[in-house]
């Protein structure tokens, strides 16, 4: 397999991977929002002139509602600014390149933790948090149907 392609920046795929990397992450602030804000309700409920019991249904919808909006936010920002100017990503059978003009990341495919498809993009995991993002949009049918059958040999089964 050879495949090469430019990809320009998208600061929605960005956006949607870092979502996608965050939410193993947030699940237990969720949770945890979801927990106050039942306890907040039945405290209201049965003891309404406490203001214990408003503080907690605050917390419980921030962190329902506002933390994991915010953690993505302050993950963008966080980002190089390398990563503006989009990149040229090279796939064959013992690598995924990815060459941006000022800096260069390589990653073998022996390394690979999974791959999860979406309707966008391939999601290539390195680990828990390493996620490398592989556009549909760039490539041309016959390259997609190629690195599908590439990656699906590559997972073993069950993954």
């Amino acid at each position: 397999m050879q495949i090469s392609l430019w990809v320009p920046y998208d600061e929605r795929q960005l956006r949607r991977t870092l979502k996608f990397v965050l939410r193993p992450q947030l699940k237990p602030i969720r949770i945890m929002g979801g927990a106050l804000t039942v306890l907040g309700l039945a405290m209201v409920a049965l003891i309404p002139s406490t203001v214990l019991a408003y503080a907690a249904l605050v917390a419980g919808v921030l962190f329902l509602v506002a933390i994991p909006p915010i953690t993505v936010a302050q993950s963008m920002r966080m980002q190089s600014n390398v990563i503006r100017d989009g990149f040229h990503m090279t796939l064959d059978d013992e690598w995924l390149t990815m060459a941006y003009p000022l800096a260069e990341s390589r990653f073998r495919w022996s390394g690979l933790g999974r791959v999860i498809e979406a309707p966008e993009a391939w999601y290539i995991m390195f680990g828990k948090v390493q996620a490398i993002t592989v556009p549909k949009d760039p490539m041309t049918e016959e390259q997609r149907a190629t690195f599908a059958a590439f990656v699906n040999g590559l997972q073993p089964a069950g993954k």
